[in-house]
């Protein structure tokens, strides 16, 4: 009878495994508009006293992960803004910058903040923003009232290790939200987006080859200025 159990238990398991052979591979962009993730899937999030930060990476490896309307609000903030972005790359000699948008939400009066201060941590090193073109346009004042929320696009030298472990750094206050098993999530939607788009199965429906449901992620509008 245990025997019986087991091997019901292993045969349930393996109904919902993904094929380990489909994952794809670190630099592959996935299509997007199978996904289920919502955007606070992919945001980090930073307080001090004053303001808090949250930062989303807008690399393709990722963002094409979102469930269809994050995805194309988040789609839409890149392409109107590409001209500006294209232009900051090109005065840094980078072809292929990674990009964030990254909003500041004051908590207090008169909270300061240094756009310059924001930085992350990889692998032990500094990623610097080598360009920040601001979204809202108090965003250069550097000074924030109670729920004052002020957005810029912030471009690297290198692509943002969305698919590593990596932490995000404010002078004194640190974020180690992307952790492996923010990672690991990330990894297993885009191993399900890749069998989706290979069967041409919507993010509605079952994953082909497992029993398991995935669900509708709810739609998410453009991002607040």
């Amino acid at each position: 009878m245990k025997h019986r159990l087991m091997v019901l238990a292993l045969s349930a398991i393996a109904a919902t495994a993904l094929p380990a052979q489909n994952l794809p591979s670190s630099e592959q962009v996935l299509p997007p508009g199978y996904g289920t993730l919502k955007q606070e899937d992919l945001q980090i999030a930073l307080a001090t006293t004053s303001l808090e930060i949250r930062f989303t990476p807008m690399d393709p490896r990722v963002i094409n992960l979102l469930a269809p309307d994050a995805y194309t609000a988040m789609a839409a903030l890149v392409k109107n803004n590409r001209p500006r972005i294209d232009s900051a790359a090109k005065v840094n000699a980078v072809s292929r910058p990674g990009i964030a948008f990254v909003q500041f939400y004051g908590l207090q009066p008169g909270a300061n903040f240094d756009a310059q201060g924001l930085v992350l941590v990889f692998r032990g090193r500094l990623l610097r923003p080598i360009a920040i073109i601001p979204y809202s346009q108090k965003f250069t004042d550097g000074r924030l009232e109670p729920r004052q929320l002020v957005t810029a696009f912030y471009l690297f030298e290198e692509q943002i290790p969305v698919l590593e472990p990596f932490s995000l750094q404010y002078y004194q206050q640190g974020s180690t939200e992307w952790t492996s098993n923010r990672v690991a999530k990330i990894n297993n939607e885009r191993q399900r987006v890749l069998l989706r788009s290979s069967a041409g199965t919507s993010s509605t429906e079952p994953v082909p080859g497992t029993n398991a449901p995935t669900g509708t992620a709810p739609a998410l509008g453009a991002p607040t200025r």
